[in-house]
């Protein structure tokens, strides 16, 4: 098992990979190049703290890269990643010895983020949102992760950095409803568009 708190090659983006998520990355920098072709060649993660407004935050994904798309002998190179979870950023090293990247002392994340909230729970359902085969009722007895909900809805990362960082888990339920909401509200407004359409 992780510990804690754990040491680990970082590359700052202004981007949050949910556990689960996959994204492209184009890497370029040769730094950042030689970091990824040693996770490959070890097998081993990395870490992506989050930039905000080109600062470093408290938050961090750690990913595995899953492929290599392409560019790997060009100057550019196209990778895809996996998100395997979140952890705090304590601090941060442009460069970590013997190596052009750097690195990051990271913190197991062990924020809360289960919910039973009915009203997230019954909107989920009416979108019909792909959360968990087992979500077939409006009332569900399982709780559900507002991570796995926030992944669903394709949230822009700065959304799941504020997600992330309400200070409640109140807070957390009533930011995601208020997304449902928004989610709810276009879906009504596309349906309102094709009825139009077609009474033309």
């Amino acid at each position: 098992m992780k510990s804690q708190t754990y040491t680990i090659a970082a590359f700052p983006l202004n981007v949050i990979v949910l556990p689960g998520e996959e994204i492209m990355l184009k890497i370029f920098e040769s730094s950042y190049k030689q970091l990824v072709n040693e996770c490959i060649r070890h097998k081993l993660t990395f870490g992506i703290p989050y930039l905000h407004q080109g600062l470093i935050t408290g938050v961090g994904s750690e990913v595995e890269i899953t492929s290599v798309v392409g560019g790997i002998h060009r100057q550019d190179m196209l990778i895809k990643v996996k998100g395997k979870s979140l952890f705090n950023t304590l601090d941060f090293f442009p460069e970590l010895p013997n190596k052009l990247y750097g690195g990051a002392i990271a913190e197991v994340m062990t924020n809360d983020f289960e919910t039973q909230n009915p009203e997230i729970a019954v909107k989920v359902k009416m979108l019909k949102l792909s959360i968990t085969p087992k979500l077939g009722t409006l009332i569900v007895d399982q709780s559900m992760n507002m991570l796995d909900i926030a992944k669903v809805l394709a949230l822009k990362s700065e959304d799941k950095f504020r997600l992330i960082t309400a200070r409640s888990k109140a807070a957390k339920e009533q930011f995601l409803i208020r997304q449902l909401h928004f989610i709810e509200a276009i879906r009504l407004q596309e349906v309102q568009l094709d009825n139009n359409f077609l009474l033309n």
